[in-house]
């Protein structure tokens, strides 16, 4: 290699590596930003509502590290070193003196700021280039490989594996699949299949059902039609519904201890995310709208801690006449955080198994472990000693 060749291999590497560090730093600031204007919305309601709000924090960090932005509204904005996200600092006194309503709007304002979010990036997305609309099959592909039947696994089709032929037959339907598969029961079948842009060769012989164990899918070309304000809003709205009906499923999937190794931490976020920011506008807007209401649903969950759980207190506060003891608050919401710590590190190791491996994930998950008792280390050490 020449040193004009070496000189474009950096280039190219250099460009890459720019191109992956955009996505990685884009969806860290959408996370950000969307955890920024959930905290909006409480302190929107809050002030509102009467309730004082002393400190709006943009960012995580130490107090005396912080910058102020400005004061409103007797808030004092800051910006502190760490950009994921943000906070607020409801005055006590004030929050407990508010009438019930009052409370229960400014703990449920933060969630719907995060479902009306992907109201507002759907109507600009639509309005500007139209609503999608399907534009025709522009593959075949495998779907999912069964764990029962296992004649497509064995043979070594992996999902998401672009079906070309089957015995010289040009694919452009599933049906045509699932009919040559069922016509040839107990004979021989070749499948040429696209795996990372490369052909790949696959005998297969079908059952005595037809069947070898794939669900096939297809992917669709997408068009455009363009549309009013007017049908720009009620496609927004429609698209985000079935947006918050599909989390709900998969959420509820989650709670039946299906598809756990589905569940992402952080790191699967950021690196998917990065790959939708690096596709282009409306991936970047559909993910950060999933986002959006992943974030919502979570915060609904009755769980101390979470919004939801702060309503669910409420609720209770209203019927027994009076709030659960802190000390009773305080274990719920410790069992509540060692449930999410444990759920983030399973996560965590479905990440580091996608990106590195089986072999090399639990060691990344060792290291995590350890990274994070070092940097908790500190705080640990403050509460014993506060307590003693």
């Amino acid at each position: 290699m020449n040193i004009m060749e070496k000189r474009a291999a950096t280039c190219a590497v250099i460009l890459l590596l720019s191109i992956w560090l955009f996505g990685v730093i884009m969806t860290i600031l959408i996370l950000g930003i969307l955890i920024t204007l959930h905290e909006f919305g409480h302190w929107l309601m809050a002030r509102r509502s009467g309730i004082e709000v002393p400190i709006f924090s943009v960012g995580f960090g130490r107090a005396d590290q912080s910058r102020v932005l400005g004061r409103l509204w007797g808030t004092e904005f800051q910006l502190r070193p760490f950009p994921f996200g943000g906070f607020i600092a409801p005055d006590p006194e004030s929050f407990a003196l508010a009438s019930f309503g009052a409370r229960a709007a400014t703990l449920a304002a933060g969630p719907l700021m995060n479902l009306f979010i992907p109201v507002v990036l759907f109507f600009f997305l639509f309005a500007f280039k139209g609503i999608p609309v399907d534009g025709g099959i522009k593959d075949v592909y495998v779907g999912g490989v069964s764990d029962t039947v296992l004649i497509a696994k064995q043979s070594g089709l992996k999902t998401g594996d672009i079906i070309l032929s089957l015995n010289g037959e040009a694919i452009e339907k599933p049906e045509q699949v699932v009919r040559g598969l069922e016509e040839r029961k107990l004979q021989a079948v070749t499948l040429v299949v696209s795996r990372d842009g490369k052909r790949e060769i696959f005998d297969v012989v079908p059952g005595a059902d037809g069947k070898i164990g794939i669900h096939v899918g297809v992917h669709l070309l997408q068009g455009s039609k363009d549309v009013g304000l007017l049908e720009s809003a009620f496609h927004a709205v429609a698209e985000t519904g079935a947006m918050v009906k599909k989390t709900l499923s998969m959420y509820g999937s989650l709670l039946h201890g299906k598809d756990l190794n589905q569940l992402s931490s952080i790191v699967g976020i950021v690196a998917v995310g990065s790959e939708q920011v690096n596709t282009g506008l409306v991936a970047s807007v559909y993910f950060t709208a999933m986002l959006s209401i992943a974030l919502a649903i979570l915060n609904l969950l009755p769980l101390p801690g979470l919004d939801g759980g702060q309503l669910a207190l409420l609720a209770l506060e209203k019927m027994r006449g009076r709030p659960l003891s802190a000390s009773v608050q305080g274990k719920l919401i410790f069992a509540v955080v060692v449930f999410f710590v444990g759920l983030t590190f399973y996560a965590l190791y479905n990440d580091f198994v996608w990106l590195l491996g089986e072999f090399w994930a639990v060691p990344a998950e060792v290291i995590s472990v350890c990274a994070l008792f070092y940097v908790l280390l500190p705080v640990i050490q403050k509460l014993r000693a506060a307590r003693s």
